[in-house]
């Protein structure tokens, strides 16, 4: 084990808040715990919490007299019963909502995991609160199903909240790769600590084993190990946004979801921190999924972050590795639009490589005003406006795109807007390269 270093990063503006409902998806029984967590977290920012409850159906397969219980009139009594187990429920913890007014209960008939990422995409909440049942493998395939399900659907991250949680977390674990995807969980993750948390970023790595000389081997590895340092750093810069927290730095030989358990159970962790990925049916069933195996191996809370939006997962890997790259056509315009709001008004410089003409300056000075890509005629259009009084307004469009890159530097400001076409490429500059953008 390398423990690189701990770093305690504090910031005047305190915990980052939500600022979105909570929403709490109780069952037929238990809850207790999602609750009390909810609780919590709302307390400090004040924010709504909505207590679900989804009554669902038999499952299709079931003998004909169950069938008969999805009746309307049969429906509406499930519904009011399990309404009164969920006010009881309150009740008991001294949480009323016609009492005090702190939450609403929303009932549903349908598939948990479904009805709840719909309430959370009404609702536009910033977590969905849920159990995961006892530290008990065949107790806990239902419950860990259910959130996986649910973090597979919604727009905002799971909490699923272990038994013996009480208050907010106050040690976190996450397994990071350095990808957009394990940092914009951490990120995700920040509401949710208790005040001076220490959050332990874990690496996972293998070896190399191939046909190489041992010595050769083990220098390889070694100089991956040297290489970390500064790729933590980068780490904690990025997550460096208005809190108070301590970053310890771990790095261990072995499989990521193995090596997270351990180290949660070691610093007795009261949360572990995933990023969900976007495999299909077949790729988890032929290659299993990390966030399902921490899900089901954790002693302790797990929250399920979704995959970040485009523009955000770009920052992040610009500003881990100064570049990003969108290959993806359905994800320029959303790309294009981000770099013109960054960079808005800014004096630029394009150049046209063309592969038939060769190299060519097509405007400086002007400014940049817009940047789409019109998905009808497969084209990117460059707007810019006169960078001096009576200069006119040009557009520059460009065809036959394969991918749409940019590049920054200090600070994660812009430096150059690549996009490649099969003819050639286009470069966009910028003229105030040392402009303190902030």
């Amino acid at each position: 084990m390398v423990d690189v270093m701990r770093e305690v990063s504090a910031f005047p503006d305190g915990l980052p808040k939500i600022r979105r409902p909570i929403i709490v998806a109780v069952g037929e029984g238990g809850g207790v715990s999602a609750l009390r967590m909810a609780r919590a977290i709302a307390a400090r920012d004040a924010s709504d919490i909505v207590v679900i409850s989804v009554v669902e159906p038999p499952p299709s397969h079931a003998f004909e007299p169950l069938r008969a219980l999805q009746a309307p009139g049969t429906i509406e009594q499930q519904l009011m019963e399990r309404r009164k187990s969920v006010n009881a429920r309150l009740h008991g913890l001294g949480w009323s909502a016609e009492a005090q007014g702190e939450s609403a209960v929303e009932m549903r008939y349908g598939d948990t995991a479904s009805e709840t990422a719909d309430l959370a995409r009404e609702l536009r909440a910033g977590f969905i609160v849920m159990g995961i049942g006892p530290h008990a493998i065949g107790r806990r395939l239902l419950a860990t199903g259910t959130a996986w399900a649910t973090s597979r659907r919604a727009p905002c991250p799971v909490l699923a909240v272990s038994e013996r949680a009480h208050d907010r977390p106050r040690i976190a674990v996450v397994g990071t790769d350095f990808s957009p995807e394990s940092i914009h969980a951490v990120l995700k993750a920040l509401p949710l600590l208790a005040d001076d948390a220490v959050v332990h970023l874990v690496h996972a790595w293998t070896r190399i084993e191939d046909a190489s000389p041992a010595n050769e081997v083990a220098a390889l590895s070694e100089a991956y190990v040297a290489s970390l340092s500064d790729r933590f750093d980068l780490l904690k810069s990025a997550l460096a946004s208005g809190q108070s927290v301590a970053f310890d730095c771990i790095v261990r030989e072995g499989r990521p979801a193995e090596v997270v358990l351990a180290i949660a159970r070691e610093k007795c962790a009261d949360l572990i921190i995933a990023g969900t990925h976007g495999y299909g049916m077949l790729e988890r069933w032929l290659l299993g999924s990390t966030s399902t195996a921490l899900l089901r191996g954790a002693e302790c809370s797990v929250l399920l972050a979704p995959e970040p939006p485009v523009a955000e997962r770009t920052r992040l890997l610009r500003h881990m590795t100064g570049t990003s790259t969108v290959r993806a056509p359905e994800e320029w315009d959303e790309e294009l639009r981000a770099f013109v709001q960054r960079n808005h008004n800014r004096r630029t410089t394009l150049e046209i490589d063309d592969r038939n003409i060769g190299a060519q300056v097509q405007e400086t000075g002007y400014a940049l005003v817009g940047a789409t890509y019109d998905s009808h005629d497969h084209r990117i259009a460059l707007m810019f406006g006169g960078g001096a009084p009576g200069r006119a307004h040009l557009t520059r469009s460009l065809g036959n795109v394969n991918s749409v890159a940019v590049a920054s530097g200090a600070r994660d400001v812009d430096r150059a807007l690549c996009i490649e076409c099969d003819d050639g490429y286009a470069l966009l500059t910028f003229l105030d390269q040392e402009r303190d953008v902030t």
